[in-house]
């Protein structure tokens, strides 16, 4: 019988996971004298939560103490080196060779807590490779492999100072990124260190600063041109993007028993089967158009598509992966290009499909800000879009003006002045 994880009655071992869409600590399950990945103890019940980092409790006298200690593969070991050292402790043996060499810093007092750079960044980025998507992976590590470690010239994380946080900022600008990029590289490098209990080192006016910009939306020609030239094949997933709102990954990994064809609804799950988990790993519904619908049944009826089929497959069946050519081969056809991109690697979109000006989340912003722009309020267009936090779906109200809002700029004297 499963049953929550412990070590010598003094160190448990918790994962924080999101019960209700609340953030909560709960203990873990234990089969057979082994921990069960992912899997937790909640209101008496054996639940699998993916979501999450790992962490052990213990007791000094009457505190209770809890230490962050990130994946799954760090735990049992973290658990155990802290129960070695709570015995040490209780039996009046001296616990400096238990603490020294201990990669994530459990001792007892931050004097004597020594986190190596180099071995505490790898630490870290194992965990991440190990509990986020590649993408995040991929980004993460350059923000503390290349950056980070290169601009922190102390041999010990625990050494950090506000100083060397404000290095770190400038070290980027040295290198040309613009403010929005510094500011995301920032919070990386500062939920790296939280981690680790390193935590206020900056001030609100330490922030980069950055204009946060209206959101690009594809404008109802360019909508039209991507529609009458794209193929057969190629409409299909464009409509889907343009009246779900999804990212990429939520229709790449997109099957037949996610659509609701009897309530025009479309839901994004999780896919244990190609590694993919909803953003926030919240799962959530979306209306969608009729007219959508009826096409979205004709299709899996001329196809005679199984319920765990994918609605948008290769050749091969299976995820495709090049949605983003398509719409960039769309619109060159369609002569939408602006003829004055050069990618990175030098394609010029006035001589071939590479337009800057066509990427996959502009459907998401047009999608947003037409919703908003016809009435749906903020907080149900926060819930179709899987936002956790109502100020990423508020940023598309500056790109909306109402019909209403025009009739009264209309009606107004200075109107009348420019007549």
């Amino acid at each position: 019988m499963a049953r929550s994880r412990g070590y010598a009655e003094r160190v448990n071992v918790l994962k924080k996971v999101l019960v209700h869409r609340i953030w909560k600590f709960v203990p873990v399950i234990e089969r057979n004298g082994k921990i069960v990945r992912d899997h937790v103890l909640i209101a008496g019940r054996d639940e699998h939560h993916p979501e999450g980092s790992y962490y052990i409790e213990w007791y000094e006298g009457s505190r209770r103490r809890k230490q962050g200690v990130g994946g799954f593969d760090q735990v049992v070991m973290a658990a155990r080196r802290k129960s070695i050292e709570r015995n040490a402790h209780k039996a009046g043996i001296a616990t400096a060779e238990v603490i020294a060499g201990d990669p994530y810093g459990f001792a007892h007092s931050k004097a004597d807590r020594r986190l190596p750079k180099d071995a505490t960044i790898d630490t870290y980025l194992a965990y991440i490779r190990a509990n986020r998507s590649p993408g995040t992976y991929k980004a993460y590590r350059y923000t503390l492999d290349a950056l980070f470690r290169s601009s922190f010239s102390k041999p010990f994380i625990d050494e950090a100072t506000r100083e060397d946080v404000l290095k770190f900022t400038a070290f980027c600008n040295e290198r040309g990124y613009q403010s929005r990029t510094i500011y995301d590289k920032l919070v990386v490098v500062l939920q790296f260190l939280k981690q680790y209990g390193i935590t206020r080192l900056i001030t609100p006016s330490d922030w980069p600063r950055y204009v946060e910009t209206i959101r690009p939306i594809y404008e109802p020609e360019e909508i039209r041109l991507l529609l009458q030239k794209a193929t057969e094949k190629e409409a299909p997933p464009i409509k889907f993007f343009l009246g779900s709102g999804f990212r990429d990954k939520e229709l790449r990994f997109l099957c037949w028993y996610d659509i609701d064809l009897r309530n025009s609804l479309a839901r994004v799950t999780k896919k244990p089967r190609w590694n993919f988990f909803p953003k926030n790993y919240e799962e959530r519904a979306v209306p969608l158009p009729s007219v959508l619908i009826e096409q979205l049944r004709k299709m899996k009826e001329e196809r005679k598509a199984l319920p765990s089929q994918l609605v948008f497959p290769n050749s091969n069946g299976n995820p495709m992966e090049d949605h983003l050519f398509i719409v960039k081969r769309v619109a060159h056809r369609a002569g939408l290009n602006c003829g004055q991109c050069i990618t990175e690697h030098g394609h010029r979109c006035s001589e071939e499909a590479s337009c800057m000006r066509f990427f996959l989340h502009k459907f998401r912003h047009t999608y947003a800000t037409e919703h908003l722009r016809h009435g749906v309020d903020i907080r149900t267009l926060q819930a179709w879009l899987g936002h956790r936090d109502i100020k990423s779906t508020m940023i598309y109200l500056k790109g909306v003006q109402s019909k209403d809002a025009l009739a009264k700029v209309n009606a107004g004297s200075l109107a009348a002045y420019l007549a």
